[in-house]
């Protein structure tokens, strides 16, 4: 009976801790609701939200977890005194990990629309185990520092501090430099989702070890500063602790693991539309019919002699497109609405077109002039293909007089244009035609 009181945060009201995890649930909720409202659903999408979700949510619980310590040892609290280590650290342990319980069971809540629509949606793979490792080992963690730091400060105003700390630390793994922090907290880089790869199980496991390890330093941090300072034993405990968390930290930081793997076997589909090959990754098989009529548009829009195979990123095993070959990165649910390519099709249309009118330009020492006769003729194939708005988006406002001839020419025309300066295009050359 006592466990199970402990259980609800005992002596606070036994509501307090489920409604934060009701309030983690929903947060969660809100942070993947473009997973579940994209155009399809992939379970790398759905695996990779049980940790990437957590930069903003994480931060917020830490916040509240840190509100919450202060409030259940306040200065007048028995606990204010000096106390020994062991009842100490252990008291501030329990209720941190009660509240970790709830929080991952609201993360866990929070997350089950997007499970429940990859399980109807997605046509490859599985939810991997060592991403939900991963985000239960960073909810935790978050959870105890957060508790321990309120039970520590025992003043309301740690929470926003830890909030704005929690925000700050894990949007570190973001430059390649500190990316080895995302072995200790939840969020660990800010890419898309990819179905050719899954979380390296090597790490999950150091994220677990890391996260026992930093809860135990978060109670012990906590239970030394409850008793003031004045117990020798708690902080030889609190030194032993804080030397484990900087040879973990030393060793992320010595190791720096891919944090992916490929997931291999990677499947893939592969379909002819009018002699070219279009290869996409089984989980974006749902795209596959809009990339094929895509293709076959922009081929009799004018660059059927250059374009001959159409290659998801996700099955390709190299990341320069080879001759007569484009890659396309299919994101069924873009970061921002506000950009102009969020459909699949436009995806499809400008990454493709791109890269065979542009795809030269890239190279450093390209002229003006050619890039901007480049760039008249990638927009004239978009308008031909029937993209008018990315057409007039991405083209420019005013050609030079030896390119506009370019936008009066039709799609037999560009063909034949096409066909005859193939080298010229692949090199960005376009000007010493034209001028």
């Amino acid at each position: 009976m006592r466990r199970l009181r402990l259980l609800f945060g005992w002596p606070g009201p036994v509501w307090v801790f489920p409604a934060a995890g009701a309030v983690q649930a929903t947060a969660s909720f809100l942070a993947t609701r473009d997973v579940v409202g994209s155009d399809y659903v992939t379970w790398s999408a759905v695996a990779t939200s049980w940790h990437e979700s957590l930069w903003i949510p994480g931060s917020l619980l830490a916040g509240v977890a840190a509100a919450l310590g202060a409030t259940y040892f306040p200065r007048a609290s028995p606990v204010a005194a000096a106390l020994r280590p062991r009842v100490g650290g252990g008291l501030f342990l329990v209720h941190g990990l009660a509240l970790a319980l709830w929080l991952c069971l609201g993360h866990t809540l929070g997350l089950a629309p997007a499970h429940l629509a990859a399980a109807r949606e997605a046509t490859a793979g599985a939810l991997a185990p060592q991403d939900v490792l991963v985000g239960l080992a960073g909810v935790t963690t978050l959870a105890v520092l957060g508790f321990c730091a309120g039970a520590a400060v025992r003043h309301w105003v740690i929470a926003p501090a830890v909030a704005v700390l929690a925000f700050a630390v894990m949007g570190l793994p973001n430059e390649p430099l500190f990316m080895p922090i995302g072995l200790l907290l939840p969020v660990r880089q800010w890419t898309p989702s990819s179905p050719r790869f899954e979380t390296n199980p090597a790490t999950a496991a150091f994220a677990v070890v890391a996260s026992i390890g930093i809860c135990l330093l978060a109670a012990s941090l906590a239970s030394w500063a409850a008793s003031r300072g004045s117990v020798h034993r708690q902080g030889r405990r609190l030194v032993t602790w804080l030397a484990v968390l900087g040879a973990l930290t030393a060793i992320a930081f010595a190791w720096r693991p891919a944090l992916t793997v490929v997931d291999r076997p990677v499947p893939r589909l592969c379909q002819q539309v009018d002699g070219a090959e279009v290869c996409l990754h089984a989980a974006n098989q749902p795209a596959m019919a809009r990339t094929v009529d895509v293709v076959a548009r922009l081929r009799v829009a004018g660059l059927a002699p250059m374009l001959h195979r159409v290659t998801d990123v996700a099955v390709s095993d190299h990341d320069t497109a080879r001759a007569g070959e484009a890659l396309v990165n299919l994101d069924p649910s873009p970061r921002d609405r506000r950009f102009l390519a969020t459909t699949i099709p436009d995806q499809v249309a400008l990454q493709v077109s791109e890269a065979v009118t542009l795809g030269g330009c890239l190279r450093p020492g390209q002229t003006a002039e050619s890039y901007d006769a480049a760039t008249v003729l990638y927009a004239r194939v978009l308008e031909l293909a029937g993209f008018e708005e990315l057409a007039g988006a991405f083209g420019p406002a005013e050609p030079s007089p030896e390119a506009r001839k370019l936008t009066t020419m039709d799609a037999e025309q560009i063909g034949a244009f096409v066909q005859t300066n193939q080298e010229l295009i692949s090199s960005c050359r376009l000007s010493a035609v034209l001028g």
